[in-house]
């Protein structure tokens, strides 16, 4: 500590011991054996730093140590960096700011030091230099600036206060206190906003989606241009007078959004030529239109409920419009693909039955499919009785061994008629249980015929599993035009003839036909549309890389209003016809062909990974699910699956969709209820994913499996 210090302090501390007396400057000076003038200074310049209390006493003057909050103390508790300079530009005082922001060692003694030599590039920067002498010289200067430390970009609001420095000499010179506050990161962030409220506004104008702010009340606030074309629109002044409401033809359900205050994913349609002649007349736009809406709160960072929403839209009219034809197309392929297609389970537990049939089982085997929960039973019941040992036998060494089903026997109908089937089907295991999926055949014309059809059987077993060939759907309308709705996506892969463009798959699908066999090719189409019949054809076909094979095409016509169509397939035969020399049993081949094809149809249930949610919609469903959810099918389609089913277990068919949809591997599902009454069934699920990315599922009713708990490994399984 140097003298003067020192000195400094000795002076505190006895006004400290004296305190509350105050004392004179001669007492002072004598008691600590100091001169009286340099006590006097001493004093003064405590004073002028609030560390001691002059009370005047006549001519004399008393000091006594001050109680307050000493100046210099005050300044080391602000955060911004203050420095003190005099006239001369000489350090008087810095606080503790100052010495933490610009990194000064506080061992380090500035006061009294130049400004210029403890190098702070901010005050070498001349702007500031000239500012600091118009202070020194009583001119007029500027309060504050904005200043970039060089190395660093640190950004400081600089002020600039002219004060007046007392000093132990007894004179007062102009003084000049510099303060600095780093406002780097409040002015990046404040960039940063401005960046983000740009690229906000741009994107707002930009998105091709329609985006609505609106008031609980439905005030529209403001739209975007997206939503104005939407609307058929092109002034947003066409809106002022409306409300929300009055565009989007749901008034109760964005009222109930409202009220939930939640963000919501959903659809709605509107009807154009209404709100033309209603609200809206200024639209260009006509008919019923389609719009995916997610609508979401404006946050209140007041923590109060929201007074404001957004809606965000997208026209998904023709997307509609196309998934209604694909959709009856495909109903159209699906009610005509006759056969008996199923699903069969096996639990841990020893429970087992039937998820699902295909309802024409009444048609072709005399046996209906309800109840479902003991369709086995009864279907067993028809196994002619030399059969029946070995079929319960079949089925519970495949339980057992969870190995691939195959069963061949007479069958009688309960009207007494006799046929043969051919049961075949699959093993999927799954965690608790082991599902079959399969099929029924009549085999009854194979089976009267010879033996040597053994090896086509056992090609079509292998082509079982994945229903090998290409499903159709030809047209020929009234007109006299003709061509394909629909060709399987396997048709690249099977033929090498790709499906698209599929006004020109029939023509491309054509050249392929071996010349020989052309001729007869396109007069058994023509002769097929004439007669309005169903359509067989057997011939060589030549794919595009030359390979040489056999093909069979199977189909059968629907007459409707201005068209007919043929729902169909084509085989792939070629090692039937080179394993069968004479040809004399094709006939017979193609019946058992025709009569598995005939037997391909089934139901499921389908749905499609919603991410925004963690759901599934629910896209399509047969008769057979729809009566097991004890729904009618257009009530259950479109609906979010845990959302219109609460009670489904949770998270254990939650985590198995998710696994099937990642993995690709079917899985079985334990026997759950959709719904926890007693009327809805235990339904068991063989779930697997789709090419296109959906997921579907067989099922079965197992109530009375789950009821009487029976044994699995003594009974019946299917594929």
């Amino acid at each position: 500590m140097s003298e003067p210090d020192e000195r400094y302090l000795r002076v505190r501390e006895f006004l400290q011991e004296k305190y509350p007396e105050a004392v004179s400057i001669s007492t002072i000076a004598r008691e600590l054996g100091m001169n009286r003038g340099s006590v006097a200074k001493y004093l003064e310049v405590l004073q002028s730093h609030g560390h001691v209390v002059m009370k005047p006493f006549g001519k004399a003057k008393l000091y006594t140590t001050s109680q307050t909050v000493p100046f210099d103390d005050l300044l080391n508790y602000l955060s911004d960096a203050i420095v003190i300079l005099d006239s001369d530009l000489r350090i008087l005082m810095a606080n503790r700011s100052f010495f933490n922001t610009f990194g000064i060692r506080r061992d380090r003694n500035i006061i009294g030091t130049d400004l210029s030599r403890i190098s702070l590039s901010l005050f070498n920067d001349p702007t500031v230099q000239q500012n600091i002498s118009r202070i020194v010289h009583s001119q007029m200067f500027v309060n504050e600036m904005l200043l970039i430390e060089q190395g660093t970009e640190r950004i400081f609001l600089t002020e600039f206060v002219s004060t007046v420095i007392p000093s132990v000499a007894f004179t007062e010179k102009p003084g000049i206190m510099i303060s600095l506050r780093d406002i780097t990161t409040w002015k990046k962030t404040e960039d940063a906003l401005k960046t983000s409220e740009r690229k906000i506004r741009t994107l707002f104008e930009e998105v091709p989606s329609g985006i609505f702010l609106f008031h609980e009340d439905g005030t529209i606030l403001n739209a975007n241009r997206a939503a104005l074309e939407i609307l058929g629109l092109t002034r947003f002044t066409d809106l002022e007078d409306l409300k929300l409401y009055d565009i989007m033809c749901s008034k109760e359900k964005i009222q109930d959004l409202i009220h939930k205050s939640q963000i919501a994913d959903l659809t709605l349609a509107c009807n154009f030529d209404r709100l033309k002649t209603e609200t809206l007349s200024a639209t260009k736009k006509k008919g019923v239109a389609y719009f995916q809406i997610v609508f979401a709160p404006v946050s209140d960072t007041g923590g109060m409920s929201p007074k404001e929403y957004f809606i965000l839209f997208l026209d998904i009219t023709e997307k509609k419009l196309a998934e209604k034809r694909l959709k009856e197309r495909y109903l159209g392929i699906v009610s005509n693909l006759p056969g008996i297609v199923y699903q069969f389970y096996a639990r841990d537990t020893g429970e087992w039955g039937a998820y699902y049939v295909n309802e024409r089982t009444e048609e072709i085997y005399g046996v209906p499919p309800e109840p479902l929960n003991n369709w086995f039973d009864r279907f067993g019941a028809c196994i002619a009785p030399e059969d029946r040992g070995r079929w319960g036998n079949s089925i519970e060494e495949v339980i057992k061994n969870i190995t691939p089903w195959e069963f061949e026997g007479r069958f009688i109908k309960p009207n007494g008629e006799e046929m043969y089937i051919r049961g075949i089907s699959q093993p999927v295991r799954l965690k608790n249980e082991t599902v079959w999926n399969g099929i029924f055949l009549d085999i009854t014309d194979r089976k009267r015929a010879e033996e040597a059809s053994r090896r086509s059987e056992e090609r079509l077993r292998g082509l079982t599993s994945n229903l090998p060939g290409i499903v159709y759907q030809f047209y020929a309308k009234n007109s006299e035009e003709w061509g394909t709705y629909y060709v399987d996506e396997r048709s690249g892969e099977v033929y090498g003839v790709l499906p698209d463009p599929i006004d020109t798959w029939i023509l491309r699908y054509t050249s392929c036909i071996a010349p020989e066999d052309r001729e007869r090719w396109i007069q058994s189409i023509e002769d097929v549309i004439r007669r309005v019949a169903p359509w067989q054809f057997e011939g060589r076909f030549i794919k595009p890389s030359g390979e040489e094979m056999f093909i069979r095409v199977i189909s059968k016509p629907v007459k409707l209003k201005n068209e007919t169509v043929w729902n169909g397939i084509i085989l792939d035969i070629t090692e039937q016809k080179r394993a069968e020399e004479a040809l004399k049993k094709t006939q017979l081949k193609e019946i058992r062909y025709h009569s598995f094809f005939e037997n391909t149809c089934n139901g499921v249930l389908i749905y499609e990974y919603i991410p925004a949610n963690d759901d599934y919609i629910i896209k399509d469903v047969n008769k057979v699910t729809a009566a097991l959810l004890r729904m009618p099918k257009e009530e259950i389609v479109g609906k979010h699956l845990f959302e219109e089913f609460p009670e489904l277990p949770d998270p254990e068919v939650r985590d198995l969709l998710r696994r099937v949809l990642i993995t690709e591997q079917p899985e079985f599902v334990a026997p759950l209820k959709y719904r926890k009454r007693e009327d809805f069934p235990w339904i068991y699920h063989y779930v697997f994913k789709l090419p296109s990315g959906e997921i579907a599922s067989f099922m079965i009713d197992v109530s009375d499996v789950v009821k009487e708990g029976r044994d699995p490994n003594r009974q019946a399984i299917f594929r």
